[in-house]
């Protein structure tokens, strides 16, 4: 034990008591003091305070590069779909497999009330209910690493498969979207978005936990001038992630304390109750939704 800090009792070179370098011939081993004991630990205890918001601040990091990424491929999907189907752009809206028939939007998705749309990973990767299974095959890839939402069914807790909805404006058209367009038509196909200026409409968004539900990510303007039907994820501290048709992606930081705080319930199923007047968060999605000119 000697050389590793530990003393024992014995005498020295005049026979006095003292304590010594363990080793032979040594009587009762000294330990640590009790004080000595408590400022080790409040040294670490420090430490652990000094390197907590940094290791934090490292995996909020890295869950945003990783959403980053995920919506990188899903604009390199969204691509790669009208360049193989004549321009045309992914069908997107939303519906049951009874409602759709034969129709595949980019991914499947429905209403609050249709659980399987939360949970069941065909709705992403069966080519047969999913133009984009063909393109994209890690259902990880839907999901945002800092998304920690579930969903109850049947008394149980389960995770749910996908936190991004495509801009209803990218040819949403199931159901009819008239209602919300305001007299604005979609985007049809590639051409359309080249024409109204790519770097700035958004196609792919990391939609707020509660409010996923569609395939689409609607933002209204039609009637109802300050209903935020969607609401994006602030799950990124307060800021969300979004891809341009241009294929580039950023991360927004939400400017609305109302943004922010209606973004963190797991479960908003009524869209038409969220009404934020004169939201700057709202107007810049509008902008980036439909093209600038739009208020």
């Amino acid at each position: 034990m000697g050389g590793h800090g530990w003393r024992c009792e014995g005498k020295d070179e005049w026979g006095l008591r003292a304590d010594v370098p363990a080793g032979r011939g040594c009587g009762r081993l000294l330990g640590f003091t009790l004080v000595e004991l408590l400022v080790v630990i409040a040294i670490i205890a420090v430490l652990a305070a000094m390197l907590l918001p940094a290791l934090m601040g490292a995996r909020r990091a890295a869950w945003r590069s990783g959403c980053v990424n995920n919506q990188r491929q899903l604009g390199l999907a969204w691509t790669m779909y009208a360049g193989d189907h004549g321009e045309r752009l992914p069908l997107n809206g939303y519906g049951s497999e009874a409602e759709l028939g034969e129709r595949r939007l980019w991914v499947m998705g429905n209403t609050h009330l249709d659980p399987q749309g939360f949970t069941n990973g065909a709705w992403l990767l069966d080519p047969r209910r999913a133009s984009f299974a063909t393109y994209v095959t890690a259902a990880g890839t839907y999901r945002c690493p800092a998304d920690r939402s579930r969903v109850e069914i049947g008394g149980r807790m389960f995770p749910k498969v996908r936190s991004y909805a495509l801009n209803m404006a990218m040819n949403g058209s199931v159901p009819d979207p008239w209602v919300h367009l305001g007299g604005r038509r979609l985007f049809e196909k590639a051409g359309d978005v080249s024409a109204a200026g790519p770097s700035g409409l958004i196609t792919f968004v990391d939609v707020a936990p509660g409010n996923v539900c569609h395939a689409a990510f609607i933002v209204h303007r039609g009637f109802f001038t300050d209903l935020f039907y969607h609401l994006p994820s602030a799950g990124h501290g307060v800021q969300g992630v979004n891809t341009f048709a241009d294929g580039h992606v950023e991360a927004r930081r939400w400017l609305d304390a109302r943004t922010l705080e209606e973004a963190r319930p797991e479960w908003m199923p009524d869209h038409w109750t969220i009404y934020h007047p004169g939201s700057m968060d709202l107007r810049w999605l509008r902008e980036h939704a439909y093209g600038a000119d739009v208020r």
